[in-house]
Formats: structure tokens, sequence, C-alpha cells
């Protein structure tokens, strides 16, 4: 919080199985350094509240609040929303801080300052069902490229071709493409070439360390083409296009959703290992470099 306006908003998931100060260091350090941050307010989202633990996590909240007073942002409230009430977190007194429906706030205008900060967790867009035949799974697999480089640099070209104009995507180019993204290698170009402003080295662009702002129109219509590949591909040879969708909802700062796509991705093919990796980055509070920086960041202000 700034004053008394809401500034960034951060989703992390629960501390499972986590040390209680190594949790609480991870979000407070993204905005130690930001001097104009003179507090912060905290929402835990569970229904794991219960009379023998009417507080959970409270080990947790307890490094956190430390933590964040020793940062100077102090926790100035937090609240515990289940799926049909909401509590204050930090009173236990019945008398002042009972139960309320959660109704009475998604109206407020503290939940509308959220939506719009980025911690709405609705708009979730489900893949659509495979809409190919039976031949489709052995004519994608038929396509993998074999990994040299005239392969590669033909699907990468096939691939920049499609992100500058989306309508020259073709049942036959989508079968090519879905092809291209079992090949790990292949994938891997592939998803850093929707990053224009990339830097060479792979492992800094999957943490979203840009030298210049991505043009986040592309990477909206990369996102858009993996859905219609998907569509042209079936089940078990998904995960490679739901890691892509989910790495660039990270990117975006949208953590909710890239968890849901690296989940759906880990549900197609199981152990599948970009997943796993992504899925660590997310559930461990780690927050893209680019989404860190307001000149580089995915924003309405910024008409993406």
């Amino acid at each position: 919080m700034q004053a008394n306006r809401l500034g960034a908003t951060l989703r992390i998931d629960a501390p499972f199985g986590t040390d209680p100060l190594a949790y609480a260091r991870t979000p407070v350090s993204y905005r130690a350094p930001d001097e104009a941050v003179t507090g912060s307010a905290l929402v835990i989202y569970t229904d794991e509240n219960s009379s023998d633990n009417p507080r959970p996590c409270s080990g947790h909240v307890a490094a956190l609040r430390n933590e964040l007073e020793t940062a100077g942002m102090p926790l100035r409230d937090a609240w515990m929303v289940t799926s049909d009430v909401w509590i204050n977190y930090l009173c236990t007194n019945p008398l002042c801080c009972s139960e309320g429906l959660l109704h009475a706030i998604t109206t407020s205008t503290g939940n509308a300052a959220l939506i719009y900060a980025g911690s709405n967790i609705t708009g979730f867009t489900e893949p659509a069902p495979f809409a190919g035949d039976s031949r489709t799974r052995e004519s994608i697999a038929a396509l993998r490229p074999d990994g040299w480089p005239e392969a590669l640099e033909s699907s990468r070209f096939q691939w920049a071709l499609v992100l500058e104009s989306p309508a020259t995507l073709t049942a036959r180019t989508a079968q090519e493409l879905a092809g291209a993204f079992q090949h790990p290698a292949t994938r891997d170009y592939l998803m850093t070439d929707v990053i224009t402003s990339a830097p060479d080295q792979f492992t800094s662009v999957m943490l979203g360390v840009f030298p210049a702002r991505p043009d986040w129109a592309r990477v909206d219509t990369a996102q858009e083409v993996a859905f219609e590949l998907m569509k042209a591909t079936p089940e078990g040879q998904r995960a490679p296009m739901l890691c892509l969708i989910g790495w660039l909802e990270w990117l975006k700062g949208k953590s909710s959703f890239a968890a849901r796509y690296l989940k759906l991705a880990l549900d197609d093919v199981t152990d599948y290992r970009l997943a796993v990796l992504l899925a660590e980055l997310v559930n461990r509070g780690v927050v893209a470099d680019c989404a860190r920086n307001p000149e580089k960041s995915y924003a309405r202000t910024k008409n993406s």
C-alpha cells in the first residue's frame, strides 16, 4: 500500500511444508526496495478453517508480519476468505470480528480495487476440446523435428509467420507446429521467440529478464495461437502448449492463472519436466523480473 492507496498485488500459494521465515522473505523481498510502500494488507483464501484451527498458517503469517515490519511495510490488516464467508484474520474477538457473508464484500470498493490491480482469479480460459480425428496423434508424432538445425529454423520461421499473421494458421500448419512443440529444444526456441526483446541466455528469458519492454500484443497473440493449436492436438500432446500459455501468464504477473495451466500440463503428461520446473517457480512465489518493473510489465495503462 502507498498511504491509503492500493499498490502492487501478489498472489502466492499456501505454504505447504515450507519454513515460515523462508516463505515470508520471498514476497517481502520484491517490494522492500520500493520506498513508496508504506504498509501492507493480506488476504488468505482457504477452506481449511475449523474450530480446531480457526486461523490456518498462523506461523507463516506471524513470520510474514515480522518481515514486513522490519522492511518498513507493516501489516495493517489481514482477512481470511473461504468459499462462503470472510473474517478478520488478526482479530479473534467474536464480539467485534464475526464472520460475514461474501456477498457483503463482492461489490465493495476494496474488491473492485483488487480486481483492477490484478488480484481477480475469474476469467480463466479453458482449452477447447480436441476437434480432430483418430489419425492426428500419429501425424503430430511424425511431424516432430529430428533436431537438425535446418528443421529448427524451419519451425521457427513458420512460428514467426503465424505470430505475425494468425489468419495464416491452417489445419496443416497447426499440426506441424504442434509437432514442433513436441521436441524439447525446438519448443524452448519457439517459446523464447515470442519475446522479441529477449536476450540470448535461455535462463534469463525464462525468468523474464528482458532489456526492454516485451511486445505484449505479440504475447497475447502467441497465447491465442496456442489455444488454436490445442484444438488440433489430442490429449497427451498438449503439455508443451499449456506450458507456453502458463509461462506467458506468469510473465504477465498472473501467477494464479499460470499455476492452473501448468497443472493442466501435468494432467496431460504426468511429470512433464518443463511444467514441473515452471510450477516450482510459481508455487514458490517467484515473480517474473519483467512483472516487477512498471516500465516493462503487462498493464492496462499500456494498452496491452
